[in-house]
């Protein structure tokens, strides 16, 4: 066997210890096994760096904790499949915020007063994303007691702040209006957000690769749904069929179904502003009629409600919406579409 190839790069050096392993940088754990950290090598320096100088001590700060678990413990539940890819980067993004307001704490002193000050100030700063810290809060100690470094998750103790609902439905004639004027790419995503009930970031991941076919001829479409990874399969049939074999006939078929001119996959932020041109235009060519408070994500709760209130099963509308419980879908459902009652039509006493 020969000697071990080492890969030298001179305008990107790596620190002992920090090995590149194909395009990603990895470095060799004490019971030998490997932490991963990307394929980025600005990134891989910070994370690694990050890594090396964690302070994991009893008398260390939520800080330290907060970068050991977003930079070595998210990366190594996303590798095993543990944790999506998606929330370790919402855990990584909101870890920040907690650390200018909890950070200087020691992590073994956090109670749960403390996390209640927080919320109280980022609830008046900022209530959308008040609670998305403290779920990544939560998920690191969480963490930490399972490793043995605190006795109870100070953030259980704790009410979070209600998760904003969005009661907005489309209706058909703001979604014709919409899809009329949009190109070929952003009428694909509309329509397959209709057919499957998908987020946006799942949707531009759906490609030929999904398709599967059964021992009994028949196709199904299978993918996870990115937040939950919870798996979601789709039997093609219908209109979904005619947009998947129309996308299969192209001269080109590319990886995935919404894609570029260049058929590389567009970004959830680039689909998005495109969207957003086509409902309601710029500044300089605003769209007339103009379609306001609209997006790709509601095309999903437009879906699920259609299918609601003709009657399908709310367990098949779960498992289009890729929810983990049922009870997740009746809340949405009954959120987005309220039970109609007559009201009281008793004489009133006082003219009786």
């Amino acid at each position: 066997m020969g000697r071990r190839r080492v890969r030298i790069d001179e305008d990107r050096p790596l620190p002992p210890g920090l090995y590149r392993h194909g395009r990603k940088y990895r470095a060799e754990r004490a019971r030998g096994d490997w932490v991963y950290f990307g394929e980025d090598y600005v990134e891989a320096m910070r994370l690694y760096a990050t890594w090396m100088g964690a302070d994991t001590s009893p008398e260390g700060t939520v800080a330290s904790l907060l970068d050991h678990f977003t930079s070595v413990v998210c990366p190594a539940k996303v590798k095993s499949k543990d944790l999506a890819d998606r929330t370790a980067r919402d855990y990584l993004r909101d870890a920040e915020v907690v650390k200018t307001g909890l950070g200087h704490m020691p992590y073994t002193q956090v109670k749960p007063h403390h996390i209640a000050t927080f919320r109280d100030a980022r609830t008046q700063d900022a209530p959308s994303h008040a609670r998305n810290e403290i779920a990544a809060l939560s998920a690191m100690f969480a963490w930490a007691v399972e490793a043995g470094r605190v006795h109870s998750n100070p953030c259980n103790e704790v009410a979070w702040p209600s998760k904003p609902i969005r009661t907005r439905l489309i209706s058909d004639k703001e979604f014709l209006t919409v899809y009329d004027r949009a190109g070929t790419a952003v009428k694909l995503a509309m329509q397959l957000a209709l057919r499957t009930l998908a987020l946006p970031g799942d949707i531009l991941r759906m490609g030929p690769a999904n398709i599967i076919r059964l021992d009994d001829g028949r196709r199904v479409f299978r993918f996870a749904r990115g937040k939950t990874n919870v798996p979601v399969e789709i039997e093609i049939v219908g209109e979904l069929a005619k947009l998947i074999d129309a996308h299969l006939a192209a001269p080109v078929v590319f990886a995935t179904f919404v894609h570029r001119r260049d058929g590389k996959p567009f970004t959830v932020g680039g689909i998005g502003a495109m969207f957003r041109r086509y409902a309601v235009g710029t500044k300089k060519r605003p769209a007339s009629p103009r379609v306001a408070d609209f997006g790709l994500r509601d095309l999903r709760a437009k879906g699920a409600t259609e299918e609601y209130r003709n009657g399908r099963p709310i367990r098949e509308i779960q498992a289009l919406l890729g929810h983990k419980s049922s009870k997740t879908t009746e809340i949405y459902l009954k959120q987005l579409v309220p039970e109609t009652v007559r009201p009281n039509e008793r004489a009133i006493i006082a003219s009786a």
